[in-house]
């Protein structure tokens, strides 16, 4: 699979550009499903200058077993502003999906901003049937090497229709879940929304949130054009979150990706 020409075996699938501040450190939660016909959020941006393939469909993510969790690698790069990235290992769950079974594939990246304010987006790989079989092995981890590299060429390709997308990866084996779910939002709209640990979990740690737009020419926002949102988050109990989000302003279509990690009770 080395070597080869993405779209062939593999296809990236790639976030809108999001939102980081100075200092900040993010989770993002990325799906194979980006890459589903029809049109959705990361549909249209390759990191290495390569057109979308719209067929035939990349179900399986690309992803590495370390024994004791797959892990996926995943390729990064900054827009406008001065994000100075570092990136971090993702210690969220790994869906690995099955291209058999038509199930899409989910993992993530984290990354921590050392410089000022900007915008980064990211790329995970994902393997359609042929991917799978030509890899000699489940865990695709020649193909995810592909994904190695940062600061690449953006190719344009169809437009992005927006939509509300659930992203959530639960491993009951390992009693831990990556809950994730992004909201398209309309301007001076108010969306509220309730998330609730898988039964025997607990909340983990902090409730967060990332806003990605998806600019009409695929570009990164100028960061003093970018979209403002007012975001509350509140916990209920111990095995649930609460997010309310009203977007005050946007050139962009605008998806806030809101995220709570659960545990064994």
């Amino acid at each position: 699979m080395a070597g080869t020409e993405i779209g062939t075996f593999c296809m990236q699938s790639v976030t809108g550009w999001i939102q980081i501040n100075q200092d900040y450190t993010q989770n993002q939660q990325i799906s194979c499903s980006n890459n589903a016909p029809g049109g959705s959020p990361g549909l249209s941006w390759s990191l290495d200058g390569q057109a979308y393939v719209n067929s035939p469909e990349w179900y399986a993510l690309a992803s590495t077993d370390s024994g004791n969790d797959p892990w996926n690698t995943i390729g990064w790069q900054t827009g406008s502003g001065s994000a100075n990235l570092v990136q971090w290992a993702w210690t969220g769950s790994v869906t690995t999906g099955n291209t058999g079974a038509q199930q899409y594939g989910t993992g993530g990246a984290t990354v921590s901003n050392t410089g000022g304010s900007g915008y980064w987006q990211a790329a995970i790989a994902c393997v359609n049937a042929a991917g799978a079989t030509a890899s000699g092995n489940t865990n695709f981890e020649r193909a995810s090497h592909s994904m190695e590299r940062s600061s690449a060429q953006v190719a344009h390709a169809a437009s992005v229709r927006i939509r509300d997308k659930q992203l959530d990866i639960v491993d009951k084996v390992r009693n831990k879940a990556s809950l994730a779910r992004e909201y398209a939002l309309k301007t001076n709209v108010t969306r509220t929304d309730t998330r609730t640990c898988p039964a025997g979990m607990v909340r983990k740690g902090k409730l967060a949130y990332t806003v990605q737009e998806f600019p009409a020419n695929h570009t990164s926002p100028r960061w003093k054009d970018r979209s403002l949102v007012n975001v509350t988050m509140t916990p209920k109990g111990n095995n649930g979150g609460m997010v309310s989000m009203t977007l005050t302003k946007a050139k962009n279509p605008t998806v806030v990706q809101f995220q709570m990690r659960c545990g064994k009770a």
